[in-house]
């Protein structure tokens, strides 16, 4: 009996390698047809695997395609497959890249595990491939991997492993690792508290244009060192940028004056900034200075002021609502296409008044609503192009004026967010 069943295991075992060798003769006589119909995209997907394994005749084929001329596809291919969508080409030409050890290659192959674009969905395989790309030291990619790990995604949350991949990618200048590692180091997460090293590093990024370690720096040395006048230096520079909290904390500046005089007209030009991007406290602090300055006027003709102010915001805001409204436009668009975003606000009124001030070229500018973590908001939107790299192209000719930092978006994406 036991020789029987040891035969009987021989026997599946021969069958097995029998068809093997079948498969891959078929494949091998296939990329020979390919090869002598010129068509060498096709010899060579049949013929790389082949020659992975150990099959010579696999490889002198592959050498004789090389050899004529055709060019091997490399990772500026693959990316272009990937964002045009087409994933699984984008996968065939990466995946190999990625296992000679191209960092970018690896990147997009970590992606690609990670969404199921193009190959079956695996977290583990995402992970490992993203470790491998930050691990060949670029920086952009540890900033990622830092990222990872810090909020746990896709992989178990581990701040010193955060600061790690921070500090690396910090020392070789990526602002936002400076940023988010003066951060951990100022407020003492995961790792030792150490405030002086914290300000080098904030400041670092502050001086590359940052705008939240430009508003992290400023509030040091306002409210840490009690220095007013260069903390207003930094706080002006990142509210020019946007942003929101920077904004806010310059109408403080301007309300109790410091560092400068008191000016409440001021004041209430930056809480004005700040609240039309939905920074609640802002709107508050706005109410409560405009109900102190128009106490007089109000007292005077309260209800035919009221009256006529809501009849006149309304009447702009139907009128301008009709016109540049493209929610139900991007509807009908293909998901593969581009457009470019301008700004985000939590307002209609906020990004119609963005709109209408600035002069664009393009006749397409309007704006979208849309749903972000339950609250509706207006984004304002500009052009539709049929490629990344158009979008991206376009974005130098927007108006300079514009106090914003544009970005290319793929249609698919926002349709899933519109309201």
């Amino acid at each position: 009996m036991q020789t029987r069943s040891v035969n009987k295991y021989i026997f599946f075992f021969l069958i097995s390698v029998f068809n093997a060798a079948t498969v891959s003769a078929d494949n091998l006589d296939a990329g020979k047809k390919a090869y002598l119909d010129y068509d060498f995209d096709s010899a060579v997907k049949i013929f790389e695997p082949l020659a992975q394994s150990g099959d010579e005749e696999a490889q002198r084929y592959l050498e004789l395609i090389y050899k004529s001329g055709y060019q091997k596809p490399t990772y500026k291919d693959g990316k272009a497959a990937y964002l045009r969508n087409d994933y699984k080409r984008a996968f065939e030409i990466l995946l190999p890249l990625a296992k000679n050890g191209d960092s970018w290659s690896q990147y997009i192959v970590s992606l690609m595990y990670e969404s199921g674009n193009g190959v079956e969905k695996d977290q583990e395989e995402a992970i490992k491939w993203l470790i491998l790309a930050a691990e060949s030291g670029v920086p952009k990619i540890q900033y990622d991997l830092g990222i990872r790990y810090f909020y746990g995604y896709g992989i178990e949350k581990n701040y010193s492993e955060a600061a790690k991949w921070w500090r690396s990618s910090a020392n070789a200048g990526i602002a936002d690792s400076q940023y988010n590692l003066g951060l951990m180091k100022y407020r003492g997460i995961g790792i030792p508290k150490d405030k002086e090293e914290a300000k080098l590093l904030v400041e670092k990024a502050a001086t590359q244009g940052h705008d939240k370690a430009q508003h992290r720096l400023a509030m040091i040395y306002a409210l840490d060192e009690k220095d007013f006048e260069t903390g207003l230096i930094w706080l002006k520079k990142s509210a020019k940028q946007n942003n929101v909290e920077a904004q806010y904390n310059l109408g403080i500046f301007f309300e109790k004056g410091y560092g400068l005089q008191k000016d409440l007209n001021k004041a209430k030009e930056w809480y004005r900034l700040a609240a039309d991007q939905g920074l609640e406290s802002a709107v508050e602090k706005l109410k409560t200075l405009e109900e102190k300055q128009n106490v007089e006027v109000r007292l005077e003709n309260n209800v035919d002021f009221a009256e006529s102010e809501q009849q006149s915001s309304e009447t702009t805001q139907v009128k301008s609502s009709n016109k540049l409204n493209l929610t139900n436009w991007l509807r009908e668009q293909a998901p593969n296409q581009y457009i470019i975003q301008l700004v985000s606000v939590v307002t209609e009124k906020a990004v119609i008044n963005f709109i209408e001030k600035e002069t664009f070229n393009n006749d397409r500018v309007g704006y979208v609503e849309v749903t972000v973590n339950g609250i509706t908001r207006y984004a304002a939107i500009y052009g539709l192009y049929d490629s990344y790299e158009n979008a991206k192209t376009a974005i130098s000719a927007l108006p300079p004026s514009m106090n914003t930092k544009p970005w290319v978006r793929k249609i698919e994406i926002i349709k899933k967010i519109l309201n």
